[in-house]
């Protein structure tokens, strides 16, 4: 089966204001988001990281003048389309050992629970994130991947 991606909604956000994770202008967020749909893989959400997307999405101190309009349409128009997104209905579920995860990336635990529900790629700008899954274990207990937006494009 092809790969399946679950993004940050931070991700989104860099794609749209056409940013990297430092803040410097660079279209790499939005080309894996473009590249992701157009090869036919798949992203993966959940109801809670949905409604985080597009609130995010619709702030609109977050457009940049060019790429804001056009990602909404392209991550519409994969919404409108077979297999492009799935949908978890609800929330993801919760898992054991989900404690574990440590106290500064526990605001971050829907997307964990998402990517040991559906074992889909989590792809986040969240160094933190990633280094506290490996240090308590999760990673390597679930078999998660868990990469930056370069990362991803790499896997692609």
């Amino acid at each position: 089966p092809s790969p399946r991606f679950i993004l940050d909604e931070n991700v989104v956000i860099l794609a749209q204001r056409g940013l990297d994770e430092y803040g410097n202008p660079s279209p790499m967020c939005e080309d894996l988001i473009q590249r992701i749909i157009d090869i036919c893989h798949t992203l993966v959400v959940d109801d809670v990281l949905l409604v985080k997307t597009f609130d995010q999405l619709s702030e609109m101190g977050y457009h940049h003048p060019q790429r804001g309009p056009h990602l909404i349409s392209t991550l519409s128009n994969a919404f409108r389309t077979a297999g492009k997104v799935h949908i978890v209905p609800g929330n993801a579920r919760e898992f054991d050992r989900e404690e574990s995860i440590p106290v500064g990336s526990k605001d971050d635990t829907y997307l964990v629970r998402l990517a040991v529900d559906t074992g889909a790629i989590l792809v986040t700008t969240d160094g933190a994130l990633r280094d506290d899954l490996e240090s308590c274990g999760l990673i390597s207990e679930y078999g998660l991947t868990v990469v930056s937006p370069e990362q991803a494009l790499g896997l692609l």
